[in-house]
């Protein structure tokens, strides 16, 4: 099953996280809409962090380097289900990842609910399923990481930075 279209029913939420209602994927940004996404940390056996650039027909963010898998969820669809769909179709991989947290973040006049999770797999497991979605993959070490979102933040999404603080924070994620 793709991500979801432009077209498709997304679930808005209130300010609580709690459904509301459905919209298109493409009007919640204009609208100013709540809305949910899910993104999953990858980490090989090193504990360096999978990164994606984005290709170039994505609508947002394209060429800049973003988490492991993102994406929207379908309208009723949960975070765990999201995930392992993302995980699948983004990377080719298959697995249950583990839940770190929801975390609410501005995204112009919307707030959209992050579900964070990590799977760890073999370096070798993950491959490009969509050139046109994901241009690159690149394995980073943690304190290389860090270093790059202080240095040149502009290569990177503004959820990557979000997320990265979130699962670290309060050690609910670590580097290897």
């Amino acid at each position: 099953m793709p991500a979801p279209a432009p077209t498709a029913a997304i679930d808005v939420v209130d300010e609580s996280n709690e459904p509301i209602g459905t919209a298109q994927r493409r009007e919640v940004l204009p609208e100013g809409l709540n809305f949910r996404t899910v993104h999953v940390l990858v980490t090989d056996e090193d504990g360096e962090l999978l990164l994606q650039r984005l290709g170039p027909r994505n609508d947002r963010h394209p060429h800049l380097w973003g988490s492991s898998v993102a994406g929207y969820l379908w309208a009723g669809e949960n975070y765990a289900a999201g995930a392992r769909r993302r995980l699948a179709e983004e990377l080719g991989v298959e697995g249950d990842p583990e839940f770190i947290g929801v975390t609410p973040m501005r995204d112009e006049r919307s707030i959209k609910f992050i579900g964070v999770f990590h799977a760890s797999v073999a370096r070798a497991a993950p491959h490009i399923q969509d050139p046109g979605h994901i241009e690159a993959l690149n394995w980073l070490a943690p304190t290389e990481l860090i270093e790059a979102l202080r240095l040149e933040p502009e290569v990177f999404t503004a959820s990557l930075a979000h997320v990265v603080n979130f699962a670290m924070s309060d050690g609910r994620f670590t580097f290897g």
